[in-house]
């Protein structure tokens, strides 16, 4: 059975990098087998690779000298197309698009909230669990160097100021390689993983952009098609429905519970909903009538047990509840559609 790990990768020009940061540092190259350039590294083996690295250079700037390496071929297909864009902002929706292609650890939720655009994921439960902590954080930095050094690139000798970094990964033992590097605070053993960006960073124009409309439709082509090779990301309205479902299960209704789960503060998740034409409320209403129908057929069921699967303290919290919802009570609905069942 295959985990979510297995689903996940990063484009195989990290190998050119590996082998960029190796013969400076005069270390034999851990790259085992030739990749071709539409080919993904999976996840497990550049984490393989990151702690190899780790052993032969270990400092707290690892992630960081790797990622500062980076040319555009190191990113792949992604970085030739964000070179026919004309803003950054286009730049930056150009590789959220297309993270499956070029690092796909987990999925990354942008929001623009009071002047400000974040970006926000959770940890895979993998690192939950204590597995590749470390090589997750070398991933993240090794991303987001690559990712700063490319954009610095693009609109030189502007620069695409990050506010504040934060990650759920440990601390390592000096963060002043991270600080000084990208310029703002940089936190760690955080509840979430959050990048803070200034709106207005967004709207810089690109140096010597190439927007060749052929180019750009042969680029997006061959792109779209990569994008059907790798597994996609559950929706939005996916994400919420299960993780309510899962907070429900485990006796969780709140906000704040769910929030966590997806990686987001709860504010934002609630401007999220909003955006999509919803509350929180409304959705775990929906969730829970959903729910309480099925539980409702199932006559092995008492009433008071569905109301506790439910997440109801009080069996008069869920009659009311129901009743809003149908006109009846559950026991009046249950005889009333006993028949079929």
């Amino acid at each position: 059975m295959r985990t979510v790990i297995d689903t996940r990768g990063v484009s195989s020009g990290l190998v050119n990098l590996v082998n960029k940061f190796c013969d400076l540092h005069t270390i034999p190259s851990p790259i085992t087998k030739k990749y071709d350039v539409n080919e993904r590294l999976p996840l497990t083996e550049w984490y393989r690779i990151l702690n190899y690295l780790d052993q032969h250079y270990p400092k707290d700037d690892l992630g960081i000298e790797l990622g500062k390496l980076c040319e555009p071929a190191d990113i792949g297909i992604v970085a030739y197309l964000c070179m026919t864009c004309e803003t950054t902002g286009e730049v930056v929706r150009l590789f959220e698009r297309y993270q499956r292609i070029w690092y796909h650890m987990a999925p990354v939720c942008m929001e623009t909230f009071n002047h400000e655009v974040t970006f926000t994921w959770q940890s895979p439960a993998y690192v939950k669990a204590g597995q590749f902590v470390k090589e997750t954080r070398l991933a993240n930095d090794v991303a987001f160097t690559m990712m700063q050094v490319f954009m610095n690139s693009l609109i030189y000798p502007n620069t695409f100021k990050i506010k504040k970094m934060e990650f759920s990964t440990p601390r390592p033992n000096k963060v002043i390689f991270h600080e000084r590097f990208f310029g703002c605070p940089v936190l760690f053993d955080r509840p979430i993983n959050k990048l803070s960006y200034s709106e207005d960073v967004f709207n810089i124009k690109i140096n010597q952009s190439y927007p060749d409309y052929v180019l750009k439709r042969i680029l997006e082509k061959n792109a779209d098609y990569l994008l059907t090779k790798y597994p996609q990301d559950l929706s939005f309205n996916e994400l919420i429905y299960r993780i309510i479902v899962d907070a429900l299960q485990n006796n969780r209704c709140d906000i704040q519970y769910v929030a966590e789960q997806i990686g987001m503060t709860p504010r934002l998740l609630q401007h999220r909903l909003k955006s999509n034409g919803t509350s929180f409320s409304d959705k775990l209403n929906t969730i829970r009538k959903s729910l309480a129908f099925q539980y409702l057929e199932d006559k092995s069921l008492t009433i008071n047990e569905i109301s506790a699967l439910l997440a109801y303290h009080q069996q008069t919290s869920f009659n009311r509840a129901f009743k809003l919802w149908t006109g009846m009570s559950p026991l009046q609905w249950r005889n009333e559609n006993s028949s079929g069942l």
